[in-house]
């Protein structure tokens, strides 16, 4: 399972940059500022949050609102601010729930805070809407499914991501760590 990986300390090696999943916001301002920040992490991470929050303050669209929440609430993640990353994909979710990237992130976000049984969830829905980014939706669902014991669905799902996006460093990394009975092992 999973909780063998993360003794091992490579989970953040296979977490980093995969869970994420930036919605682009149209035209220019500060919106547009904080998906560019987020996406490229051209400034500090608290001030790329500050923009952020400004640009909510903003008259913005729903899809552009809910974006802004996807793109600070991914900010404060990689600040392991988990929770408030959370309140921030609610908050997108509410002004735009057809967003297939809310629920990735949400995803992610529970992982992180060990709610496995949420974060499959979020994961599905993504799957489930239909995304561009169906990789990192399955690779989401395995680490929930692995860590809920259900390590057949997980390795189902590494498959699945690697058929759409043949080598993806994140799921061939983490697929090699399963022996031949469906379970991680430190060993590999």
């Amino acid at each position: 399972m999973i909780k063998n990986f993360i003794c091992g300390g490579l989970f953040v090696f296979i977490f980093s940059n995969t869970l994420l999943a930036q919605i682009i916001v149209q035209g220019g301002g500060i919106a547009n500022e904080c998906y560019k920040n987020t996406k490229f992490e051209s400034t500090s991470k608290l001030m790329s949050i500050n923009i952020c929050y400004k640009a909510l303050k903003e008259p913005l669209s729903k899809k552009d609102k809910a974006a802004t929440h996807v793109n600070l609430g991914i900010l404060l993640m990689r600040r392991g601010e988990y929770l408030k990353a959370q309140e921030q994909y609610t908050k997108a979710a509410r002004a735009q729930p057809s967003l297939s990237e809310i629920y990735i992130n949400l995803a992610a976000s529970k992982i992180y805070t060990k709610n496995y049984m949420q974060a499959m969830k979020a994961a599905t829905k993504a799957i489930e809407m239909g995304t561009d980014k169906l990789p990192e939706a399955l690779y989401n669902r395995a680490i929930a499914h692995d860590n809920l014991g259900l390590s057949d669905k997980a390795l189902a799902d590494l498959v699945l991501a690697l058929e759409i996006r043949p080598n993806w460093p994140p799921a061939t990394n983490m697929i090699s760590l399963y022996d031949k009975n469906s379970k991680i092992t430190k060993s590999k």
